[in-house]
């Protein structure tokens, strides 16, 4: 067991991270231990691309229903990747990466 000086700012703020039950030197070695694990960096990674796959297929669905044949359109002029291959294939890995969310354990933060 050692002493700490700490500001009253700082014991304030640890004060305030301070969990019912928790010792402060529990809130020190949780802190201290903010390390990620590969499964939740694999977890994060996977919410963002969801969310961005969710992103597209709702701006597809937006574009189709106000240009109403223009689901067939190309995405750009130089890219001849249609909005409807666009559609599907975010709608589906929509569904991936959600699989892969409920499938990593929660790690605590």
């Amino acid at each position: 067991m050692k002493n700490l000086d700490v500001s009253d700012d700082a014991y304030l703020r640890l004060k305030g991270l301070k969990r019912r039950g928790e010792s402060f030197s529990d809130v020190i070695m949780r802190i201290g231990s903010n390390t990620f694990s590969r499964s939740s960096l694999i977890r994060r990674f996977s919410f963002v691309l969801w969310g961005y796959c969710l992103a597209v297929w709702l701006y597809v669905i937006a574009y189709q229903m106000r240009y109403r044949n223009g689901i067939y359109d190309t995405l750009a002029w130089w890219l001849p990747v249609r909005m409807d291959y666009i559609g599907e294939v975010a709608f589906a890995l929509s569904f991936v990466f959600a699989l892969i969310i409920a499938a990593r354990p929660a790690t605590g933060r």
